[in-house]
């Protein structure tokens, strides 16, 4: 393998993925190491392993505590953890626990987990690069809102936001049975992934199920060729092909490019699939899975390619060109897979999970059949995993004849003791409809009846016997009683009866959790309950008794009474108000004001918080603050919520204070305000060192005219908590995007931050509004004349321009992804695999031998910064440049110059500069300068401006800079601006390309004004101008530099990323001693 850190691997799965992992990653000459619980020591991925270390707790819950793996990998000595599919394989707040713990995480970036990993933030992502998609809430989702949408859009999906595989996932066609719905896809997700966020979208109707498998090695991707998965029972994929035989050329093409479009703008590392539904031409991206899925095994077997392998190697460094996937690979014929479980289907065709053990196990095989699995005779089957036992996979030249050869395997596939849906899949497969295609997700319940009574050729007596065996229990009821049953084995989630309760026809009684579904066991007639002799927690077998008690015909109105009564000594009632006040506060200013804000082209204040904070992460501060009408009897009839909303959520894991402006509530200002809110968000945010992220629109409760009638008297202002906003730049990150029109105090607050983010067209900036202007000045002008992206797209009030909200809101993740929490953290340190001695090619020639000839920064910085690491920080430099980048992992400050935009410092530019060493100086950031600096701005313009007073200011910056600082010459540097780019009277590390050229002003600018005299003495001006001019060449060299020791090294410049990862390391080893508050704080 490409990297010593990938020896040894940790399995964080088990079933038959993990046994292919263990397979993959032995075949690479690595070692694996499993995990397990207690309850899952017998499984077949624990004997495989090199080694295996135990998880504490029991069932699901053991594979999804992150912490818990993360501790084994390190404790066994691992250097990477492989996460499967499932459990923990879309989690990027895992992604980041093992990349902070120096865990090569086997996956797409934490970064990329957080969008694709997050349906409803994957389909915004979709939305926004112009791939379409079904209708659907737009993040977590609450009943009410689920209830409004159905309400507008008919039938619905409810869906799990994390995660896949059909958990957390139900079709509501009746707006009565939503709330039911919900709480057991909520319960399921949270059983299955650890995140009960749910959305809803609308509802398709027989679609066909097409997905798209693409790699990405972070810099390019590719796809694999596509997988119909539309054969599925419960939204659970049970059969799938590769490629699929019924779509034409021209739409394959078509689907393949959307995927690729999307994965290209993640910079995709790793597997991933991108899926779609496909309504006859039209095709509608419906979610992501950026993980490694069941159904790889068809891939790889018309492509050839080993997914594992390949993924693996780009984990290791490797590129797509390494692993000869620079173009997509023709597919070899066709595959068919078939997922057999340990589950048979009733007649409505839900799933009914089969437990016990194994009694025989002999497995098919013969040309073009493989089998993944982890059953083995003996092995006793936990009702609490998935009923997933093994996949046949059958592959030919023709769809028939790989449909012939998994039908094959599928009859040969013997299995004792246990029920399966063996007859279930070659039924599909031998289908004449299945063979004829095409089909659409609607296909098994559509032939239900038939496929149920069909039965292999070669059928095996032990399922047979399984099945008369597990009927043959029967649990004793008392004479009279009636008993309620477990259906299946499972483990008893909750009862919701006691004894005495009384309980009507088809209430529930208990959840059954089998297979990580969860099952309603309902009463089968009114009854009173009289013993409940299962308990919550246990595993069950089928046939088990849960309760007993006596049928009642009729309602039982004293038990009705007795039960209304014991309801009403609670705190319902002000529960009940309280969920009321919830849903005032998210109506914000009222359906009207809400639709006007939407007509703008705006999100309203919650759903922005939806898109820029980790899915189910938001936690609100205040949500009843608000305005109250109250009637005689103190009861309030109307609440018009404060227009500020705060609290605090995660950024990619990360905690942050969030304050969200609702310019529904009176455009924001302060008549609407409840300034306590926001003073003790930013107190709050000082006091617990969170990051402050500010999305601005209106006046941020600024005063208004009608503040003071309404008051009776006129007020000295105060700007609410400006102490705290003040503190926190010298203490947290803080980070602002104008998304609206952001005026008077919410435009102070924008430039009292570390980066301000300005959306185009939406947001502007100004003291006072074009009224006040008016009135004040005469001009008249509009909002965008006044303040929009035009006006403040070179003056250094935002650091960043953006086209979209979306895309403000990444800049701001991204943003904070470099920085610490608070001054007295380190910045994160990632796990890195693009090699610390990677030689660029491209770096030997990246400068013009002709110092007249331009050149272009950016691929210089991608050479030297690990890949895709690059973030520019203020885009108003003009030809200076200043960004954020990571050198292997560690975040660093880059100051440099783009010559396609000039040569000198600006005032704009020494802003910049000073911005970005104030940053780095406050949150310990090393800083590296890749210098290409001819001084600063000469000339009238310049001098009007007082250039040399910015640059004076910038070059302050960085001798207070307390942080480590190094330096690439790469071609000038003079002047004051050259000489004070770095702090060259400490021991910094210096580099030099051979292109390096420097002085005190440049030779041939210099000369008529050093030499006047002897010029002017000669008989020919320009030959004696050249013959100058060619003696300081001469002198220019810098080898004559270096051996009076005035460079500290010539290097070559393929060299560069080497030396600066080797110098991080030392600077990070200082940081330490820098924690704390900056000496000189930090202004706006």
């Amino acid at each position: 393998m490409e990297s010593p850190s990938l020896s040894r691997v940790l399995i964080a799965n088990r079933g038959e993925i993990a046994v292919r992992l263990i397979r993959a990653v032995r075949e690479a000459g690595l070692e694996a190491v499993a995990v397990h619980p207690a309850d899952d020591r017998d499984s077949l991925h624990v004997r495989r392993a090199d080694a295996a270390v135990p998880l504490p707790g029991e069932g699901v819950a053991a594979y999804l505590d992150a912490a818990a793996i993360a501790r084994a990998a390190r404790q066994s000595g691992c250097g990477a953890v492989h996460p499967g599919y499932g459990f923990l394989s879309e989690n990027a707040d895992f992604a980041q626990l093992c990349a902070d713990a120096g865990l090569v995480f086997i996956g797409p970036t934490p970064e990329t987990l957080r969008v694709m990993g997050d349906k409803a933030q994957a389909r915004a992502f979709a939305a926004a690069h112009k791939v379409a998609v079904l209708p659907g809430t737009s993040g977590p989702t609450t009943l009410e809102e689920a209830r409004a949408f159905a309400g507008k859009h008919g039938a619905v999906m409810v869906k799990a936001l994390s995660g896949g595989g059909g958990r957390g996932m139900l079709e509501v066609t009746d707006l009565n049975d939503l709330a039911e719905a919900f709480e057991r896809c909520r319960s399921e997700a949270r059983a299955a992934f650890g995140n009960d966020a749910l959305y809803v979208e609308r509802l398709a109707v027989r679609p066909r199920h097409i997905e798209v498998q693409v790699i990405g090695d972070g810099r390019a991707v590719q796809h694999l060729g596509e997988r119909d998965c539309s054969i599925q029972r419960r939204h659970q994929k049970l059969i799938e092909v590769a490629p699929s035989p019924s779509l034409n050329d021209k739409l394959r093409q078509r689907i393949a490019g959307a995927a690729l479009q999307l994965a290209k703008a993640l910079n995709y590392r790793s597997l991933g699939t991108f899926e779609f539904l496909v309504d006859g031409d039209e095709f509608f991206f419906m979610e992501a899975n950026p993980r490694l899925q069941v159904e790889h095994t068809v891939t790889e077997e018309v492509t050839g390619v080993d997914l594992v392998a390949a993924q693996l190697r780009i984990a290791a460094g490797a590129s797509l060109a390494d692993i000869g996937l620079s173009e997509p690979p023709r597919p070899r014929g066709f595959a068919v897979q078939a997922r057999v479980n340990l589950e048979t289907l009733d007649a409505d065709g839900l799933p009914r999970p089969s437990a016990g053990t194994i009694r025989g196990f002999a497995l098919p095989f013969g040309p073009g059949v493989r089998v993944d699995t982890c059953g083995y005779s003996g092995y006793r089957v936990n009702p609490r995993y998935d009923s997933l036992i093994a996949k046949v996979i059958g592959h030919g030249d023709d769809f028939a004849t790989a449909a012939r050869r998994c039908a094959t395997a599928l009859a040969e596939f013997e299995i004792g003791g246990l029920a399966t849906n063996l007859d279930l899949a070659h039924a599909i497969v031998t289908d004449s409809d299945f063979t004829s295609g095409p089909l659409d997700t609607s296909y098994i319940a559509t032939h239900l009846d038939r496929l149920l009574a069909h039965r292999r050729p070669a059928l095996a007596s032990a399922d047979a016997q399984a099945e008369v065996s597990q009927k043959e229990v029967q649990p004793i009821v008392p004479a009279g009683a009636l008993g309620v049953f477990a259906p299946m084995s499972g483990v008893l989630v909750s009862l919701a009866v006691a004894p005495g309760d009384t309980v009507q026809a088809g209430a529930t009684v208990a959840v059954l959790e089998a297979m990580k579904m969860e099952h309603l066991i309902r009463a089968p007639q009114a009854m009173r309950i009289d013993a409940v002799p299962a308990q919550a927690g246990a595993m069950v077998d089928q046939g088990c008794l849960l309760a007993c008690g006596t049928p009642i015909q009729g309602a039982d109105e004293a038990a009705g009474a007795a039960m209304v009564k014991q309801k009403a000594e609670d705190w319902s009632a002000e529960v009940a108000e309280i969920e009321r006040r919830h849903e005032l506060a998210h109506a914000m200013g009222g359906p009207g004001k809400v639709a006007r804000q939407r007509g703008d082209g705006k999100l309203t204040a919650r759903e922005r918080i939806e898109a820029m904070a980790d899915a189910g992460s938001f936690r609100e501060i205040g949500a009843l603050a608000g305005f109250a009408s109250y009637d005689g009897s103190g009861q309030a009839t109307q609440v018009l919520p404060a227009n500020f909303v705060a609290g605090t959520a995660r950024l990619n894991g990360r905690k942050i204070a969030l304050g969200v402006d609702d310019f529904t509530g009176r455009g924001g200002s302060g008549d609407a305000a409840i300034h306590a809110k926001q003073i003790y968000l930013e107190h709050y945010a000082r006091q617990m060192r969170l990051p402050m992220v500010r999305l601005l629109d209106g006046q941020s409760g600024g005063g208004s005219v009608k503040m003071a009638r309404d008051a009776g008297y006129t007020y000295i202002p105060v700007n609410p908590g400006w102490d705290a906003v003040v503190d926190n730049l010298s203490l947290v990150p803080v980070a602002a995007a104008a998304l609206g029109p952001t005026v008077g105090l919410g435009a102070a607050r924008f430039v009292m931050s570390h980066l301000g983010v300005l959306v185009e067209g939406l947001g502007q900036v100004f003291t006072a509004g074009p009224p006040v202007v008016l009135g004040g000045t005469g001009e008249k002008l509009t909002k965008e004349e006044l303040g929009g992206a035009d006006v403040h797209r070179n003056n250094g009030t935002a650091e960043r321009i953006v086209p979209n909200e979306a895309t403000a809101f990444t800049a701001i993740r991204e943003f904070l992804g470099y920085l610490p929490g608070s001054v007295f953290e380190l910045p994160p340190v990632r796990a890195c695999t693009d090699p610390a001695d990677r030689r660029e090619e491209s770096l030997l020639s990246a400068i013009p031998r002709s110092k007249r000839r331009p050149y272009k920064i950016g691929p210089i910085l991608d050479a030297v910064f690990d890949a895709g690491s690059v973030f520019t920080y203020a885009e108003y430099g003009g030809s200076t440049v200043t960004a954020l980048a990571r050198l292997d992992g560690h975040p660093v400050g880059v100051i440099s110059g783009d010559p396609m935009k000039g040569a000198a410092m600006s005032v704009q530019g020494a802003q910049a500069i000073g911005r970005l060493v104030d940053l780095c100086g406050t949150f310990h950031l090393p800083i590296v300068s890749l210098s290409d600096q001819a001084g600063v701005n000469i000339g009238s313009a310049a001098e009007s401006q007082a250039t040399i007073r910015a640059g004076a200011r910038a070059i302050a910056a960085v001798y207070q800079a307390r942080v480590p600082q190094a330096e690439i010459i790469m071609r000038r540097v003079y002047g004051v601006g050259g000489a004070g780019i770095v702090n060259r009277h400490q021991a910094n590390r210096c580099w030099a390309w051979p292109s390096g050229d420097w002085g005190s002003l440049p030779a041939r600018g210099g000369i008529e004004a050093a030499f006047r005299a002897e010029i002017e003495a000669s008989a020919d001006r320009s030959a004696t101008i050249e013959r100058i001019a060619a003696q300081l060449d001469a002198l220019a060299s810098p080898f004559r530099t270096a051996e009076h020791f005035g460079v500290q090294d010539l290097i070559d410049p393929r060299d560069t990323r080497a030396l600066l990862c080797d110098w991080v390391r030392d600077a990070y080893r200082l940081l330490p001693e820098l924690l704390g508050r900056p000496a000189f704080g930090c202004r706006p």
